[in-house]
């Protein structure tokens, strides 16, 4: 068997090992609560597909869940990532009350809450002192707020930072600095890439203002670009933004990994852990999973490094996956005690025991986590890196130029979901080359300019 196709095998046995379900017999190290009798009700609940929601699913249907709530019954829905988010933004802007919990991200929230959609939690995670709201870190909690209140509690947080294989770096001879630079990462890319066998880089081609849209508008930042001015005209095609559009497409058409287009988080994930990328842009939140030994056999072979630079230090990625209560839930307190339990230290205690491990443990969120020496050990090469990216990030300052909107890797407007879908399409075009990218550039900066009319913000 080939070297390479017997690394494959080994790693995707490994993986399927890691991801088989939790048994309620993996659970016995977990310190019992004493049961909640006085709550009762059905919920349904909605949440995406990543690995770190993916093990809470894996938690309940063991019946953690219920070992302290055995009067709640919770039904769950997991989709992947543009999918939920289509599900749940239907969902809650027709108020037809399929869900009563969802996940959702800073995004949404306040715009949400706004809308009357929401109900407000933190007054009750905040009178609960074994919730300690206070252990929540302040950035994730400001995302979060609308008004003074707390309409959503995070499950996990995350910032942006670079991954790369130590191995590939070294038979190369060269060295990733701490904080490199785009053109650094350009340079590395060229110098890694072999067709066929390991791109010398890996970004997020997939359509969708979460997946390509997420980590290119945050070079759309770093490199000195906006999406709009001041005065809401669109700035997509101005020489900065211009520039880092073409740059990150480029930079795929040219040392990114066949059928790009399609690549995502986990695809992208994924290619690291097998050799394939020598070096990767994207969420801190893969800090955990892709240095799990029973996911990645080759984990001690990966480096960490803060996200590229340009113009400015950070692209200002700043995303948390939250729990939200629908406010025309008819289950409000069962919502809630699922809410608390799934975002409190508690949580975090179960999944370590049940996957023996940090590998999907939500992180980013409690500076408690940061204080655990069991974390301070298996996170030493990625922690402070990690908290260093959170604490350094100002959605609400996003760009070097004056904006009229806040938001790091999105513009936070109700219109950017369809607006960002839309424009990461016609990226994905120039991507694949069925448009150029000059074309590209200018259509998505005219489809920018006409939402902003139709939505009123242009005078």
């Amino acid at each position: 068997m080939p070297r390479r196709t017997l690394s494959m095998f080994m790693i995707f046995a490994v993986a399927l090992t890691a991801m088989l379900p939790i048994t309620m017999s993996s659970l016995a190290q977990t310190p019992a609560a004493a049961p909640n009798t006085d709550i009762s009700g059905t919920i349904d609940v909605a949440m995406v597909a990543n690995p770190q929601m993916v093990a809470l699913q894996e938690l309940v249907e063991a019946g953690a869940f219920n070992e302290v709530y055995p009067n709640i019954q919770v039904n769950l829905t997991v989709l992947p990532e543009n999918e939920i988010r289509q599900t749940i933004t239907q969902d809650v802007t027709t108020q037809s009350g399929q869900f009563d919990v969802f996940t959702i991200g800073p995004f949404e929230v306040p715009l949400w809450a706004e809308q009357g959609w929401l109900t407000e939690v933190g007054e009750a995670a905040g009178a609960d002192p074994n919730y300690d709201l206070g252990d929540v870190f302040e950035s994730m909690k400001a995302g979060l707020t609308y008004d003074g209140g707390l309409y959503a509690l995070p499950f996990y947080g995350e910032s942006a930072m670079t991954f790369y294989r130590k191995d590939l770096f070294e038979a190369a001879g060269l060295e990733m600095p701490e904080r490199p630079t785009w053109d650094q990462i350009a340079e590395f890319a060229e110098a890694l890439n072999v067709p066929g066998e390991v791109s010398g880089v890996c970004l997020r081609g997939l359509p969708g203002w979460g997946e390509m849209g997420a980590p290119l508008g945050t070079v759309i930042n770093a490199f000195g670009g906006r999406w709009y001015d001041e005065n809401w005209v669109a700035q997509l095609n101005d020489p900065d933004s211009a520039e880092a559009i073409r740059f990150y497409i480029e930079l795929l058409q040219n040392y990114g990994p066949e059928g790009a287009v399609g690549n995502g988080f986990t695809e992208n994930e994924t290619l690291l852990i097998q050799g394939q990328c020598a070096q990767w842009y994207d969420a801190t939140s893969a800090a955990e999973l892709i240095t799990d030994p029973s996911i990645n056999p080759d984990f001690d072979q990966v480096g960490f490094a803060y996200g590229p630079s340009k113009k400015l230090p950070t692209g200002n990625w700043l995303w948390s996956w939250n729990f939200a209560m629908a406010e025309n839930s008819d289950a409000k307190d069962a919502a809630l005690a699922f809410m608390m339990w799934a975002t409190s230290t508690d949580y975090v205690d179960a999944i370590v025991a049940a996957d023996d491990g940090w590998g999907r443990a939500p992180t980013g969120a409690r500076a408690s986590v940061y204080e655990n020496p069991s974390y301070q050990e298996r996170a030493a090469d990625f922690a402070e890196i990690v908290l260093n990216s959170i604490n350094e990030a100002n959605p609400n300052e996003p760009t070097e130029e004056p904006v009229p909107y806040t938001g790091g890797q999105f513009v936070r407007i109700p219109e950017f979901q369809e607006l960002g879908n839309d424009v990461t399409q016609i990226f994905a075009s120039a991507l694949v080359g069925d448009i150029e990218i000059d074309a590209a550039i200018e259509e998505a900066n005219a489809l920018a300019n006409q939402v902003a009319i139709d939505a009123g913000y242009q005078e």
